[in-house]
């Protein structure tokens, strides 16, 4: 296991998620992340996509649900 630890690009929190190794190698080798890592969870993946936490996350796009 890796621990990757990112920080929230808006409210600058650090965060950490632990992967697999082999899936990590993956995912900087161009693999979609939620192939690659289907175990995290949407915020997990989102926070090492963009870089912002889903906290942050859900207020950024609060009320775009209709």
């Amino acid at each position: 296991m890796v621990t990757v630890v990112q920080t929230c690009r808006m409210c600058k929190k650090e965060h950490s998620v632990q992967m697999k190794k082999v899936d990590y190698d993956r995912v900087n080798n161009g693999e979609h992340i939620q192939n690659a890592a289907p175990y995290l969870t949407a915020d997990e993946r989102e926070l090492l996509i963009s870089g912002i936490c889903g906290k942050c996350f859900d207020e950024l796009f609060a009320g775009d649900e209709e």
